[in-house]
């Protein structure tokens, strides 16, 4: 079947992004997140024991691989890949011995392991230096740290090299032909190790290593956010409830007749002056609409909750209030509220009477606060529904009936995209309005409710949308008294 697709000339409030849509849906996650992540970081930072970090630097000036002179001693000599010769260096130097002379240079109870795990030697890409650097709870421990264990190393291969050149002195003797050999190891045993030396000693660090206080609370604001954005997301996309009036005319694409704003309680004659005005707009539409004697109209909705009793309720009335004779029956065989909402007690039901073939005139009773508003309690429990065939071979006869004492007849049905109750009554009627809240339709009712449309051949008369928003009219309220405004101009 084809819908008419004219609406009601109002903007599509289902248009945006669907991100947007679900950051502005559930906003309240994003913050929620953002603060218990912030709070989290403010009380680790707060507890948090600062670190420290100092650096020394190594320098290193392999010697040639062709000097044959230093042949007895163990000294770093350079090749064609600089790093690598940074990396030999380190290894040489990063020791177990080291360690323990760094800890007993230290003293204080310093450890070996405390070493091993404070202090770490990295080569600094593109140059020929080795970084050492120390952590520590306090600045100037850290800064001691390093310089301890240059001090160290140095001194463990400067003692290395010295008893190597030694040894290679003895080796040679008083042989005539090797003074230049002899006097490059004197200068070894004299001095050290000439491959590595103090480039830079590590001073004491003004601040805590790490990044400040306050950016690890923002990241982890920013994370929360994140983490926001995600669950709002992924929400939605399990969100069952239509988000917008837009999808409901996406699906359904009929007329918008009138929008509802969200209030609280039941209906009733003490309604909200904008909930009465939107079903006065609808009652006046219903009115210029040319109709033949009686109009019978089914109310239904795709799936419990929307507020389709609350619709007829109100619609009628509305109707009542134009001067129109109204009966309401209720169909709806599952969940009977109509009879409640009206403070009309102990109702007799068709189901009853169905046996009898009891005249309508005989259950239908008047509303305690509005007699020209009637009603027919079709079923009195859940048990009824059993009864469905017969209810609906009878609904003809007291529809045809009915139509004959009022003007108007509104049946409230179960959720047509839930139950398909109401289907077999829509051949009976004349008019079929459809009621969808936003947030709490379902939208699996929604597409079934629309499916059994489309198969059917049935063109419903409208839509009926609750809790729209109605902040941005200030129309209905109540305008200061002339006497007001005069005082106020005069003053």
């Amino acid at each position: 079947m084809s819908y008419d697709k004219t609406h009601d000339g109002l903007a599509d409030d289902g248009a945006g992004s669907p991100l947007l849509m679900a950051i502005a849906k559930r906003w309240w996650l994003l913050l929620v997140l953002a603060l218990v992540a912030g709070g989290i970081a403010a009380v680790g930072v707060a507890n948090r024991t600062p670190s420290y970090e100092a650096t020394a630097q190594i320098l290193v000036t392999p010697v040639p691989q062709s000097d044959p002179s230093l042949s007895g001693v163990r000294v770093l000599r350079g090749s064609s890949d600089g790093a690598r010769d940074l990396q030999t260096a380190a290894a040489l130097l990063r020791t177990s011995v080291n360690d323990a002379e760094t800890a007993r240079r230290i003293g204080g109870g310093t450890t070996a392991e405390d070493v091993q795990s404070s202090v770490a030697l990295e080569p600094l890409g593109g140059s020929n230096v080795i970084n050492v650097t120390a952590t520590a709870t306090d600045p100037e421990r850290a800064a001691a740290l390093a310089n301890a264990y240059v001090a160290a190393a140095l001194g463990t291969r400067n003692a290395e090299v010295r008893a190597q050149a030694r040894t290679a002195l003895r080796a040679l003797g008083n042989q005539d032909d090797v003074a230049s050999a002899r006097q490059q190891l004197r200068t070894l045993r004299d001095q050290g190790d000439p491959t590595v030396s103090v480039a830079q000693r590590a001073s004491a660090p003004t601040g805590p290593s790490g990044p400040a206080n306050w950016m690890i609370i923002l990241a982890a604001i920013v994370a929360g956010l994140v983490l926001g954005v995600l669950g709002a997301v992924l929400l939605e996309r399990v969100d069952r409830r239509v988000r917008d009036r837009g999808e409901l005319l996406r699906r359904i694409p009929v007329p918008v007749l009138t929008g509802v704003p969200a209030f609280r309680g039941h209906a009733g004659i003490d309604m909200p002056e904008p909930v009465r005005e939107a079903f006065r707009t609808l009652q006046i539409q219903l009115d210029l609409q040319d109709r033949d004697g009686c109009r019978r109209m089914l109310v239904t909705s795709p799936s419990s909750g929307d507020g389709k009793t609350t619709t007829v309720l109100n619609l009628a009335f509305a109707l009542v209030g134009a001067g129109q004779r109204v009966i309401v029956v209720d169909f709806d065989l599952r969940r009977p509220e109509l009879g409640r909402q009206l403070g009309l007690d102990g109702l007799d039901g068709m189901a009853t009477s169905l046996a009898a073939g009891a005249p309508l005139t005989s259950i239908m009773r008047s509303a305690p606060r509005l007699a020209p508003l009637r009603l027919v309690q079709v079923a009195t429990g859940a048990g009824d529904v059993a009864l469905l065939p017969q209810l609906v071979q009878r609904m003809e006869a007291v529809l045809r009936e009915a139509g004959e004492l009022a003007d108007y007849v509104l049946i409230d049905t179960a959720p047509l995209g839930e139950v398909g109750d109401a289907l077999p009554l829509v051949e009976y009627v004349d008019d079929v309005l459809l009621v969808g809240r936003p947030g709490s339709t379902d939208r699996r009712s929604l597409d079934a409710m629309a499916g059994l449309f489309e198969r059917a051949g049935i063109q419903p008369l409208g839509w009926v949308v609750a809790n729209v928003d109605a902040s941005a009219s200030n129309y209905h309220e109540r305008p200061k008294r002339f006497g007001d405004r005069r005082r106020t101009a005069v003053g």
